[in-house]
């Protein structure tokens, strides 16, 4: 293509913008009215990860946005004083040399397709945006006329840039690419029933052979960066800065491969905004299904204290494992039915299987520490996570793995092992109180707007900034507490971004705890003091129906209904029995359901 089609193509897209300024009016403040850079010290900004851009709907994949929509977006963004800022500008600002706009974001474009030049450059050109584009080192590799293996399928090499093209968008100066790996944008089998999942924070499994080791993992994974990287230097004449990880997926040993290679950012796709001081952990909002302007306008600057909606069900994965391959998988998707079914949103699973007295006695996960029940967590989390849309925490209380294992260090490896080898979303922390001892919090200042009577302590990306000061403190704490969240960390280090769950001790407690995403606390079916906090429930907490059985369905269903009745919003029971159906889906959905009508994705 040459460069006058380009700015043709430029000028046609300028076309569209002023047609679409009609459009966007009733939405825009006057330019006069954008707010001044505050000061160095802003912590946060907003990041969003676009992938392709088509014309039709009818081209349109899961991650691919319409020409029409990012124009509109585009224009949005001028015209409500938000400024799209470069990997420069977040440097300068990260060492105090200068302020971030009040408003900005990173706009990225991942994988590299041929769009990138036809439609996402013109534009570049067109607003004087800077962007950030991330390549995949094999899917450029191959020459012109062959085909690419994208995902499961086969494609031809030209639904990606050129390097010809790529040279032409970096001489801009408003394109910067980063590596989105050599070869990692893939999944690899990772476990016995055949799962695959993302290559980047997977250890590989063979039949016959096991699971890759650590430090095999570890090699692969720095070789595919450094390869990646090289290649970038290579065709571009500069080594990338950034690191954009394939399906945002990252870990701790990446995270340190990345550092070690000399790369100075990496995207994810983590929920929040995006931290000044993390650069090696730059979150960004992953547009899918084409979103309207209106979603894509609150995704730059989403209300930090919205009201989750939690439905939480125990699982204990001895009641899916049958012995034998066929019949355990046959338990499980009648189990996944009846979770899509009851409108849950998470799943609390046991990950190790206990005595009559409430003993460890085996895991369900390979660990060097105890005997194995079965290679079973993996493949509930997996298909849970996947096929029912929830969220998946483990359980696994570290005072009984103490009590099972007798030294801290063992335990320690014990929660390494289901890190490495189980994907989780979270995890539930139990005898554990408020905090073992004081703390001080510096709270980072708000980015966001919130709701009057809602405290911003509470937002997401506060409880995780407050919890990574207590995780940095550990090395000066001893006692079961610390070895709790030595247990936390140890997860979030294979598995970043993990939700932590504190099941309160008692029922007393009045607040959700302040280093937690969701505050359990335990209410009883029948019991007086239970049925009293009803009447004054608190919204931040989720109430947990405990009790020796699995509640009747009709039973939980009044008692959900009230519960909401009077401002609850998040509840959660156990046990369950997913085998016998009990409760009964049919029966308590209606009152239980988290789902989104008409249906949940």
């Amino acid at each position: 293509m040459s460069a006058n089609h380009v700015m043709n193509t430029a000028m046609y897209a300028l076309a569209r913008v002023l047609l679409l300024v009609g459009a966007c009016i009733a939405v825009r403040p006057a330019l006069a009215q954008q707010p001044s850079s505050v000061s160095a010290s802003t912590p946060t900004f907003a990041s969003v990860a676009l992938h392709d851009v088509v014309d039709s709907k009818g081209e349109l994949d899961d991650d691919a946005v319409t020409t029409d929509r990012l124009v509109s977006f585009f224009d949005w963004l001028v015209g409500n004083g938000w400024t799209a800022v470069s990997l420069d500008d977040i440097a300068r600002a990260g060492r105090g040399e200068d302020a971030l706009p009040a408003k900005a974001v990173l706009i990225t474009f991942d994988d590299g397709y041929r769009s990138l030049y036809t439609r996402v450059y013109p534009l570049a050109l067109a607003y004087g945006f800077p962007i950030i584009a991330a390549l995949v080192g094999n899917w450029m590799e191959p020459p012109a006329g062959s085909m690419v293996k994208y995902g499961s399928r086969m494609v031809p090499r030209e639904r990606f840039i050129t390097w010809d093209q790529a040279r032409e968008m970096q001489r801009s100066r408003l394109v910067e690419f980063a590596l989105h790996s050599q070869a990692l944008h893939a999944e690899v089998v990772g476990n016995p029933q055949g799962n695959t999942m993302p290559s980047a924070v997977t250890r590989s499994y063979v039949p016959g052979v096991g699971y890759q080791s650590e430090a095999d993992f570890a090699a692969a994974l720095r070789a595919d960066l450094a390869s990646g990287r090289a290649m970038l230097q290579r065709e571009l004449g500069r080594a990338p800065r950034a690191l954009a990880w394939p399906y945002g997926r990252y870990n701790a040993l990446g995270t340190q491969s990345a550092r070690d290679l000399g790369f100075e950012f990496a995207l994810v796709l983590d929920r929040g905004p995006a931290f000044l001081n993390e650069p090696l952990r730059l979150v960004r909002y992953l547009p899918t299904y084409n979103p309207p302007l209106l979603e894509l306008a609150q995704s730059l600057r989403p209300d930090p204290n919205e009201r989750r909606v939690d439905r939480l069900v125990c699982l204990d994965p001895a009641a899916l494992w049958a012995g034998d391959e066929v019949a355990s998988n046959e338990r499980l998707g009648r189990a996944i039915e009846r979770v899509r079914a009851l409108g849950v949103t998470g799943l609390v699973v046991d990950a190790v299987r206990h005595d009559a007295q409430g003993r460890i006695t085996a895991a369900w996960f390979p660990t060097r520490e105890l005997p194995l029940a079965g290679d079973w967590l993996s493949r509930v989390a997996w298909q849970m996570h996947t096929r029912a849309d929830v969220k998946v925490y483990a359980r696994l209380p570290h005072r009984r793995a103490l009590a099972a294992l007798g030294d801290e260090a063992r335990v320690q490896r014990l929660y390494e092992d289901l890190g490495a080898l189980v994907p989780l979303d979270g995890w539930l922390l139990e005898d554990a109180g408020p905090l073992a001892q004081p703390v001080r919090f510096d709270d980072p200042p708000p980015l966001f707007e919130h709701r009057p009577g809602i405290p911003l302590s509470w937002s997401a990306w506060v409880v995780r900034e407050r919890r990574r000061s207590m995780l940095k403190a550990l090395g000066r704490t001893d006692g079961p507490d610390a070895l709790g969240w030595r247990a936390f960390a140890a997860l979030d280090a294979a598995r970043p971004g993990l939700e932590l769950l504190w099941l309160a001790p008692t029922r007393a407690v009045a607040a959700p705890h302040p280093l937690a995403e969701i505050s359990l606390v335990p209410t009883g079916f029948g019991d007086p003091v239970a049925d009293n906090r009803l009447a004054r429930v608190d919204p931040t907490l989720l109430s947990w129906f405990t009790g020796s059985a699995p509640p009747d369905a009709r039973l939980l269903t009044r008692k959900a209904v009230d519960f909401q009745r009077h401002g609850g919003v998040s509840l959660g029971w156990c046990p369950d029995d997913p085998v016998a159906d009990i409760p009964a889906a049919a029966v308590a959905a209606p009152g239980v359901s988290a789902s989104i009508f008409p249906l949940r994705r």
